[in-house]
């Protein structure tokens, strides 16, 4: 009998519904984390519960509301058809995939739960849990907090597993050069529909800078190394006019510049009306891409003459399913020299500039 192993991938998933007490509970629950917010925790638990939680839920719900397909978020949806579109280009009794998250059904108990039983029934359980959380660069926020969500769910069980986490894949190629194609295909889209890209902003989620300074989180070299390999790889518009930034700031402090929303607006005050933007810290449409990038900004750009060309996410594209499946495969079965293959290496030179 193959030794198995259960890929769970995991996001973190969306509000029940955009009905503002499904937001709420949602912000309390996300905004509550240590890891997300990682201010003094009395001081920011008077915060949130006295001035964020009775205001921001209804503003929230709003945006939310605007990409609600009915009986699901698109975060969700994506998710779920990616896990299995992945498991097609492998064979289930060696790797089986499953997608989780750490704010939506099901959850990582809730696979936990499923493996037990498989495990009891003596169903070919699988002897390794591999969690790959889809957050392609690292950031404490994120990643970290994904394995405190797996270490609190183990420090419960009796049953487990061998274990593996991933803690990035920036810098796959799997996620690379899909990335690429898909910024390609969308450029050579609009230039046949005679529309002119002036400038492409390659924007990442934001976090508190003095997490980066401060902190030592290494989610500004992980942003770096992404767009540097994006910039120099790119065919169909001059390097110099692509640009790196970084959305979705909350709260007061300085967070990692420049800014998105300040940044594409100064461009086209500036005479470059005609802006495509590309988020490659998420591989599936959300609230922060269809709604922060596509409506929102889209819509102050368009007040100023120009125009947002947003470029979707990887979402469920079939070749980015088949390889990252391989890639996956790799980092289960593969050598030291086909692991170190599957990712791109960063010039020396760059890390002395960064």
């Amino acid at each position: 009998m193959k030794r198995k192993t259960k890929v769970v991938l995991v996001q973190l998933g969306s509000p029940k519904s955009p009905k503002v007490s499904d937001v709420r509970a949602y912000l309390k629950e996300f905004l509550g984390d240590p890891r997300v917010v990682d201010i003094n925790p009395l001081a920011w638990k008077l915060i949130l519960n006295l001035f964020v939680l009775p205001f921001r839920p209804k503003q929230s719900a709003k945006a939310y509301s605007r990409i609600w397909e009915g009986s699901e978020f698109p975060l969700v949806r994506i998710t779920n058809e990616f896990a299995k579109e992945v498991q097609l280009n492998l064979d289930s009794s060696e790797i089986e995939v499953e997608s989780a998250f750490l704010l939506s059904s099901p959850r990582i108990k809730d696979i936990w739960d499923k493996w037990e039983i498989e495990v009891d029934e003596g169903q070919n359980p699988a002897k390794e849990l591999f969690a790959i959380p889809m957050f392609p660069q690292y950031s404490e926020s994120t990643i970290a907090s994904g394995l405190d969500v797996l270490a609190h769910e183990s420090s419960k069980r009796v049953k487990i597993p061998h274990l593996r986490f991933m803690t990035d894949f920036h810098k796959s190629k799997a996620f690379i050069d899909n990335s690429i194609l898909q910024i390609e295909k969308s450029l050579s889209e609009w230039k046949e529909e005679g529309k002119t890209v002036d400038d492409f902003v390659i924007s990442f989620h934001g976090i508190p800078k003095r997490r980066v300074v401060y902190k030592g989180d290494r989610y500004f070299q992980d942003c770096l190394e992404t767009f540097l390999l994006l910039r120099d790889n790119v065919k169909g518009i001059d390097k110099s006019k692509i640009h790196m930034t970084f959305q979705s700031r909350f709260g007061s402090e300085e967070w990692l510049t420049p800014y998105t929303d300040e940044y594409v607006k100064n461009l086209v005050n500036d005479g470059h009306k005609n802006i495509a933007v590309y988020c490659p810290s998420f591989v599936a449409d959300c609230l922060e891409t269809i709604d922060e990038i596509g409506t929102e900004l889209g819509e102050e750009v368009e007040e100023l003459g120009g125009e947002i060309f947003f470029i979707p996410c990887l979402n469920t594209n079939p070749k980015w399913a088949k390889d990252f499946a391989l890639y996956i495969k790799t980092q289960i079965t593969g050598n030291s020299l086909e692991k170190e293959n599957a990712e791109y290496l960063i010039d020396e030179k760059e890390y002395i500039k960064m």
